[in-house]
């Protein structure tokens, strides 16, 4: 059964949901402010930019899909634990999303990814995560021409993924995959985009979609 909300990691092309939603994300919001006593005044604080937000949960990937799970088609835990091991190890930041509700969307970096195996649960593995806020410095060169005396400056390559991550829509009475596809892509023909993204959802069927599901809608 799916909840009405989604978690993601995107890390280039390749897009991760997490099978199994925790109960609570912890979420710092630090501040990185100076005090100094000044004579008369007391203390004064200067105020800098705020510290990187970091979020952390623990959840797990189950071995077998049971009614807690947020898809049906959950990945192996093995081959989920590679999947965030490759995007941390990447060295470029990730997208962390939730869809649905008030929604998340930030670039983070993965700083900590702890798993462990408990009994009674066999196959299944449990893990922590620290996501920290990633905030993009552009550094810029300086370029002289000897002969003009003129200076350029040129942009250096950004290490974010400017792609969207896919939104999500709430299935209303008289939907269908068809209208959809136009009312997002402009165009019908693309149902399929829409189907395939959400065959553990729908099911066989492409017609098979009903009020109140949760569908993902790709970026186009």
């Amino acid at each position: 059964m799916s909840s009405n909300y989604q978690m993601y990691l995107k890390s280039g092309k390749e897009l991760f949901r997490f099978p199994v939603l925790p109960e609570e994300i912890a979420v710092s919001d630090g501040s990185n402010n100076d005090s100094i006593r000044v004579c008369g005044v007391g203390e004064v604080t200067i105020i800098q930019d705020s510290d990187a937000t970091v979020l952390e949960f623990e959840t797990f990937f189950p071995e077998t899909y049971f009614s807690g799970c947020d898809y049906k088609d959950i990945p192996k835990p093995n081959d989920a634990v590679n999947t965030i091991l490759t995007m941390k190890n990447s060295k470029k930041p990730v997208r962390f999303t939730i869809a649905g509700g008030i929604g998340v969307s930030m670039y983070c970096t993965i700083e900590k990814f702890d798993r462990k195996e408990k009994g009674g649960d066999v196959g299944s593995i449990h893990y922590s995560i620290k996501l920290k806020e990633y905030k993009e410095t552009v550094i810029r060169q300086l370029k002289v021409d000897a002969s003009s005396c003129k200076a350029m400056i040129s942009g250096s390559n950004s290490r974010t993924d400017p792609s969207s991550i896919p939104v999500t829509y709430t299935v209303k009475e008289n939907d269908c995959l068809w209208n959809l596809a136009v009312k997002f892509y402009r165009n019908g023909f693309k149902y399929n985009t829409i189907y395939n993204a959400n065959k553990s959802i729908i099911g066989d069927n492409p017609n098979n979609i009903y009020a109140g599901q949760v569908l993902v809608i790709p970026a186009a």
